[in-house]
């Protein structure tokens, strides 16, 4: 099992928080999603024990880029680039692939953070 020791760098953000089995997985509409970002809080479907570093690493790039816009605007360019490539591409599963800001975390989401090395 992982520890978050090596994502230190993200765990000195006083303002995180991470909550586990978390009730919004139980909606329809985020019922087939494993992690999400909500504002400054990073939810989880599993318990601790369940969340890969990659997923946990994933969510964090988000909060990353929530910090680099705004939380306003992050999720508003989120959305448009979501209804805009679902028109374009017909396709849930690929419209959410092709969100500017999933594509930046799908990229990095193997980085350990400590060094710059990808994980295999």
């Amino acid at each position: 099992m992982w520890s978050r020791q090596g994502l230190s760098s993200h765990q000195s953000r006083p303002s995180l928080r991470v909550r586990y089995r978390h009730w919004i997985f139980k909606l329809p509409i985020a019922r087939n999603y494993r992690g999400m970002v909500v504002g400054r809080m990073i939810l989880f479907k599993g318990d601790e024990s369940e969340v890969s570093r990659t997923l946990f690493q994933h969510e964090l790039i988000h909060q990353e880029q929530i910090d680099r816009h705004g939380i306003a605007r992050f999720y508003f360019i989120y959305l448009r680039d979501y209804l805009a490539n679902l028109w374009r591409l017909r396709n849930h599963d690929a419209a959410y692939r092709n969100i500017l800001f999933e594509k930046e975390a799908f990229e990095r989401q193997g980085e350990t953070g400590e060094d710059g090395d990808r994980q295999t």
